[in-house]
């Protein structure tokens, strides 16, 4: 029905609203991809934050980047100058005359963002959380419980074709040139030669002790080198979980930026990861991926398509905690469990 109402009014300009995380946005690609495949001369924008713009800004089916400064503009109550450019924002949002505007974010934010346009179709979820579907005159119900089923269904229910397979990632030429230098220089590295660890995760409860990281790569890297992934706020801990592991470990940790980081996973043989935005980015560039599960829900979140999980076997697993110290469900992840299971992956060959 809603499909069926979408369909009278076929957009010239469509604003995507999905502001951050790195892992969101990978998720939220197959709208971007179905709307390109049912609208292909529809002008796609997507309001982004500076972190998350990199990922996709050079993507051949975005035309264009909305900044979505979060922290500044989180400051406007009590910051002239912030103020003035959340004036601006909300100004240009309603002068780019959108046909329709999708909020993939769903809260509070974000839907008076979407109202903010005065699209003719305001589309989100019906459960928005802090009651953002009042801001929507398209209500999608949610058929499915993970992230990127009900991303997918939600485009669908708007008549786009949108598929599971459209979860895919461009790798920036310039990013992919620098890494391909970068491995070069630092170990000599090629496509497909090695193996990514990343142990970074925002969350405290989804880190792995730094002992079980060190027992992992120290295994691993018997097989095939081993590369090592973080940013900049993550150099101590990857430094500590790769020292002494010898010349077949290299700590990039810092070294690449988001887009950079993301060819350095498309240029591997497959990926190792904590409960973080790598296990959606390495499917969505070809990678396999194993990811290590603790207090999230895979129903929900967990590795998609190609990807594989080791779900922490405790009672309160999936209870969402973002702190629990000690976090007992990834302590106890066997890191010989999540050896086998790489090399699994790796034996596999799919990439």
């Amino acid at each position: 029905m809603i499909a069926h109402r979408c369909r009278h009014i076929v957009p010239r300009r469509v604003l995507i609203i999905k502001p951050s995380a790195l892992g969101d946005v990978v998720t939220a690609m197959p709208v971007l991809r179905g709307l390109k495949r049912t609208f292909p001369k529809v002008r796609t924008a997507w309001l982004l934050s500076d972190a998350c713009a990199p990922l996709v800004a050079h993507d051949s089916q975005l035309d264009e980047v909305v900044p979505f400064r979060r922290r500044k503009l989180g400051r406007a109550w009590r910051s002239a100058t912030a103020a003035a450019a959340l004036w601006r924002l909300l100004r240009d949002l309603r002068r780019s005359d959108y046909d329709w505007v999708i909020d993939l974010q769903g809260l509070l934010r974000s839907g008076l963002l979407t109202l903010a346009t005065r699209a003719p179709i305001r589309a989100g979820f019906s459960d928005a959380r802090e009651a953002a579907w009042l801001f929507y005159d398209r209500l999608v119900e949610p058929t499915a419980p993970h992230t990127v089923d009900r991303n997918i269904a939600l485009a669908q229910q708007l008549g786009l074709d949108a598929r599971p397979e459209d979860m895919t990632l461009e790798v920036a030429p310039a990013a992919k040139d620098f890494a391909t230098d970068l491995l070069k220089r630092q170990a000599n590295l090629a496509d497909g030669d090695f193996l990514v660890c990343v142990p970074p995760t925002r969350w405290q409860s989804k880190e792995y002790p730094v002992r079980h990281w060190r027992a992992v790569i120290g295994e691993l890297s018997v097989d095939r080198p081993v590369v090592v992934l973080g940013t900049a706020a993550d150099k101590d801990t990857c430094g500590r979980i790769v020292e002494g592991l010898g010349d077949r470990v290299v700590n990039l940790a810092g070294a690449t930026s988001v887009s950079q980081m993301v060819a350095v996973i498309a240029a591997s043989a497959g990926v190792v990861c904590c409960d973080s935005a790598a296990k959606f980015i390495a499917p969505a560039v070809g990678v396999p991926a194993v990811t290590l599960i603790g207090p999230t829900q895979t129903e929900r979140t967990g590795p998609y398509r190609i990807g594989r999980a080791i779900v922490a076997n405790v009672p309160c697993q999936g209870c969402l905690r973002r702190r629990c110290r000690p976090a007992v469900c990834m302590e106890l992840i066997d890191p010989a469990d999540v050896v086998s299971l790489a090399r699994e992956m790796l034996a596999s060959g799919s990439r």
